[in-house]
């Protein structure tokens, strides 16, 4: 948007969001099969990171048209997290977003964990605008926000599951599906109000 001086004012909004989900696993523990419990559909299994990384596919990145969100997939999650530092190093300053699981906050749709360099306030007024979505606010196990809150604004989104995070865990097929498409609609509020939540960063 031009201004009248003949400058450029910077666009509204218009910061990167960088979406990650890991797609590596604890190979011991690793496999997760879907199977019907009292005729509902779960996942069960070594569910930390490959049910998210399904949901990114199938519902959130379908349903994100927005040019300046960008999702990669990235490895070494649980050991040197050397996937989100080449993402982080080849995107510079951004919003970094990873999806990942949780045991905490287990009767919510999505958990909001790991907030640096944002302002909490902001997002938590952003995401509120969201109907029928139960969202939380809790801590669980770290992830990649480690490494980008070092230096950029970050947070994760969460889906809730029932069990060990590296273990035998389950989610049913409705609640993770729902998840996505929560996922999808927090971007565009993030996007909507990016610089609130962002501040000077």
């Amino acid at each position: 948007m031009a201004a009248g001086n003949g400058k450029t004012k910077p666009e509204r909004n218009g910061g990167k969001i960088i979406v990650t989900a890991h797609c590596d696993v604890v190979w011991k523990a690793a496999g997760v099969r879907i199977a019907r419990r009292k005729g509902k559909k779960e996942y069960i299994g070594n569910l930390d990171n490959m049910v998210c990384a399904a949901e990114v596919f199938r519902s959130v990145m379908p349903r994100v048209r927005d040019r300046k969100t960008k999702f990669y997939f990235t490895t070494a999650e649980e050991t040197t997290m050397a996937g989100a530092k080449a993402v982080m190093k080849r995107e510079g300053r951004a919003l970094y977003i990873p999806i990942d699981v949780t045991t905490g906050a287990k009767t919510s749709d999505v958990n909001v964990e790991w907030l640096h360099n944002v302002d909490r306030s902001a997002l938590k007024r952003a995401l509120s605008r969201i109907r029928r979505l139960k969202i939380s606010y809790r801590n669980g196990h770290h992830d990649e926000t480690m490494v980008y809150g070092k230096k950029y604004p970050t947070f994760s989104l969460n889906l809730p599951i029932r069990g060990e995070v590296h273990g035998k865990a389950r989610v049913s097929f409705y609640k993770a599906r729902r998840f996505g498409r929560g996922v999808a609609e927090i971007l565009r509020r993030v996007r909507l109000n990016y610089d609130a939540i962002c501040g000077n960063q």
